[in-house]
């Protein structure tokens, strides 16, 4: 009992080891946790389908080096190369469009299965057989086609689909007025055309795999393209290395490996040759541009020489005499200068018709590429180009009414505008310089009018063939250049590490992770379930919970035991329970030191506390060590003391209340030596009014002159007020809080008394205490208690107490 004083008065603070036995009781929690929670990272890492991550790395051109090229072998093509964005190139790498491109490429929009025993696994190469889809024909998609094949010629075919839609594979749109609700399950020969009104295809085996496989369960699914397009443009990551590289790490996460790999090998080949493309468009544009004119000038070359040589045909002798000075050389010069405005006018031409009716800079022809050298020209298609450029890389990653989208469009509006009108005013400029050459022809002309016809007629023919054979020559001229240019083109990007796996551990699951996850969860859900039960449990668990609901000084503690009788101290009066309450006694009697003789109360705040219990054995201890004691039975609403002793209950403190009986014929006595016994009598309905009358108060006086310790059995004060009355006719009053039964809340009514000093000597004494259950402790380490000795429910306001 010292101990527990002592320990009472020490400071509160964290022990770990009082801790860690409170969670060492409930063991048996935490082991059947630990091997369930072990048990399902088990299942979880054998039947989860491994994920494994696949990386590839792709070296983006860095504007700072320059390249050989197109746009270094011919000039002006530097226009339509542009300047790489990395974060451009990183949106366009995962485009809808390219991956689109990939997806057709490989033939992704079908997905193959097998199942085995334990799990189901994605085939990719070795396919045991292919499906043959009939695109004009409406298929069924996001559903399972499961195939068992049965022979080298059969197969059975099972399908389960309800209210899905049927979709058109070509125009990638659903049919909403087409909805499938059909279940098949029928055998087909292998390139049979399988045919409904939802879907339309043929299987094509592959012998070797079908004869050498021993399980023969497999499905496919038909992906529509927007679903596959968002799980792979979603799925695949790209992310520069480092912030000051231009190099570009491609990752993708998925079941199947292989499938993976071919995927990101055909993203970037199919992104570098797309790049390749556009570099080669312009030298391409010129190409074509110069074969159309080459066209129209071989066939006008091809006449006017058939023309001139039928002229010498009919004039074998004619002889002109060219002078390396004069009008014939001055003639020949200015017909190469027409000949190179006349090229240079058909391109203004072209390059106006087309900047006017095409959306589109795909079939422009840089200038500098047939040799026109006009700096704003230049300007104005360049920056054209580049804002095609940007339009094209926001329509394939934002809405058409992005504001930045639209601020592109309006620049590209003006700057066509500005473009048309600036080949309108070449064009006008050419036409005039055309003029003014034509012009110096005519004045040339008129020393050639003196010669005699056939020579003059031979002149102009002669004329026609220089001027279309200098225009023919200068075009060979520009298309050998283009092509050169062409043939010199590399790609701006490449490859520096094809795609493969970065660990042939899959990423998921990840084995040991969830074993010690299992682990760490099998520990934390035993302490997170008591810790919440504890903190939701407003019962008294431990001296914490008490201190800290009250500051009724303690007085004593009363131990658990199992032993079928109340009472203790009579039977077992060597017990360590008997001793508690040896030492309770001991500290009552430093309590009202000065009184000779001492009324006791013993209360609590509801039924089945062990107040009787408790008042019976410290009424026995008392009367064993020679005090004349005598135990009242105050409770009038539930009398348990006369079934203790066996006693009569017709006679009693009720009796003598209502002044039916003397107080010599309501004592009894009991088997203990020195210790008599009033019990409670007959229930009266009044029994708060009859314990506060003055008869009660005369009784207690009387009383103290016959007997040293008067213990009073009083009714509980937590629900009903009969007790306190009582409890302030008493020297010294014991409140009885049993370990893991009473309320922590229900300690109000005593606070409200001790805290106003309404009663005396106000003390708490900790009943039915389980050493076992508490974490901390009241400063007792043996078991002791009592049995069954608590009351049960009378008359509605106690707890009903289920124990024997």
């Amino acid at each position: 009992m010292t101990e527990f004083l002592d320990n009472q008065q020490q400071e509160e603070t964290i022990d770990i080891k009082a801790i860690l036995l409170k969670y060492s009781h409930y063991w048996y929690y935490f082991i059947i946790s630990i091997l369930f929670c072990l048990f399902v990272a088990f299942l979880y890492n054998r039947y989860s389908k491994p994920i494994y991550s696949v990386s590839s790395t792709l070296l983006i051109r860095d504007d700072s080096n320059s390249q050989l090229g197109a746009e270094n072998l011919l000039e002006g093509l530097e226009l339509f190369s542009g300047k790489t964005n990395l974060k451009n190139e990183i949106a366009l790498l995962n485009s809808y469009s390219i991956t689109k491109q990939v997806i057709e490429d490989l033939n992704l929009g079908i997905s193959y299965f097998r199942y085995g025993a334990i799990q189901t696994s994605v085939l990719y190469e070795n396919l045991p057989f292919l499906i043959n889809l009939d695109s004009t024909h409406v298929q069924l998609t996001s559903r399972e086609f499961y195939i068992t094949i049965l022979n080298e010629k059969e197969y059975e075919l099972n399908i389960d689909a309800n209210h899905q839609y049927a979709y058109h594979i070509i125009s990638g749109k659903f049919d909403r007025k087409l909805e499938a609700d059909i279940k098949i399950k029928k055998i087909y020969q292998f390139d049979e055309m399988v045919k409904t009104k939802f879907f339309c295809f043929s299987i094509e085996k592959s012998k070797e795999i079908i004869s050498s496989t021993d399980e023969n369960d497999f499905s496919f699914v038909l992906h529509d393209i927007t679903t596959i397009l968002d799980r792979y443009v979603k799925s695949t990551t790209i992310n520069p290395i480092n912030k000051d590289a231009s190099v570009l790490k491609i990752n993708i996460k998925g079941n199947s490996p292989a499938k993976n790999i071919a995927y990101l090998n055909k993203l970037t080949e199919v992104y570098i040759n797309n790049g390749l493309d556009e570099k080669n468009k312009m030298a391409t544009n010129t190409v074509e541009f110069i074969e159309e004119q080459l066209i129209n000038v071989s066939d006008s070359l091809s006449l006017i020489e058939e023309g001139l040589e039928k002229f010498k045909s009919e004039n074998p002798k004619l002889a002109v005499t060219y002078k390396e000075f004069g009008a014939f050389y001055q003639i020949q010069k200015l017909y190469n200068d027409l000949s190179v405005l006349e090229t240079h006018h058909k391109y203004y031409e072209s390059l106006l018709t087309y900047v006017q009716e095409s959306d589109n800079n795909e079939k422009i022809v840089a200038p500098s590429s047939i040799g026109i050298n006009d700096p704003l020209l230049n300007s104005l298609i360049g920056k054209l180009s580049v804002l095609y450029a940007e339009q094209q890389e926001l329509q394939l990653t934002t809405r058409q009414k992005n504001p930045k989208l639209i601020s592109i469009e309006s620049q590209i509006k003006h700057l066509k505008n500005t473009l048309i009108e600036n080949i309108k005013n070449i064009i006008a400029s050419s036409q005039i310089s055309k003029n003014e050459l034509n012009a110096r022809v005519q004045s040339f002309e008129t020393e050639i009018e003196s010669l005699p016809k056939s020579e003059r007629d031979y002149v102009y023919l002669q004329r026609k063939f220089t001027l279309s054979e200098n225009i023919y020559k200068y075009l060979l001229e520009k298309k050998e250049e283009a092509k050169i240019a062409k043939a010199g083109n590399v790609a701006d990007h490449k490859v520096i590490d094809y795609a493969r796996l970065d660990s042939k551990k899959p990423i998921s699951p990840k084995r040991n992770l969830a074993y010690l996850l299992a682990l760490v969860l099998g520990i934390g859900i035993p302490i997170s379930i008591i810790s919440l039960r504890d903190f939701f449990n407003d019962t008294i668990r431990s001296k914490s919970d008490l201190t800290n609901s009250t500051n009724i000084p303690i007085l004593g503690v009363i131990g658990h035991s199992d032993k079928s009788t109340n009472h203790v101290v009579l039977k077992n009066p060597k017990s360590a329970l008997s001793e508690s309450f040896r030492a309770i006694r001991t500290n009552i009697q430093y309590l009202a030191a000065e009184k000779e003789s001492k009324v006791i109360s013993i209360s609590s705040s509801i039924g089945g506390e062990g107040k009787t219990f408790c008042a019976i054995n410290l009424a026995s201890v008392f009367a064993l060590t020679g005090h004349k004691t005598i135990l009242i039975g105050a409770d009038l609403r539930k009398p348990k003391i006369h079934t203790e002793f066996n006693i009569n209950e017709n006679i009693g403190l009720s009796n003598y209340l209502i002044n039916k009986c003397t107080i010599q014929e309501m004592i009894q006595k009991s088997e203990v030596e020195n210790m008599h016994i009033i019990t409670s009598g007959p229930t009266p309905p009044n029994p708060a009014e009859l314990l506060n009358n003055h008869r009660m108060k005369e009784l207690i006086q009387y009383l103290q002159k016959e007997y040293t310790y008067l213990i009073i059995d009083t009714p509980p004060i937590g629900l009903v007020t009969d007790g306190v009355g009582l409890m302030k006719m008493a020297d010294i009053n014991i409140f009885i809080v049993r370990h893991l039964y009473s309320k922590r809340k229900m300690l109000s009514v005593a606070n409200s008394l001790f805290d106003n000093k309404r009663v005396e000597n106000l003390n708490i004494v900790i009943n039915d205490y389980e050493y076992s259950q508490s974490i901390y402790g009241y400063g007792y380490g043996y078991g002791y208690g009592y049995g069954y000795g608590y009351e049960s429910s009378g008359y509605g306001y106690y707890e009903e107490d289920e124990n024997p």
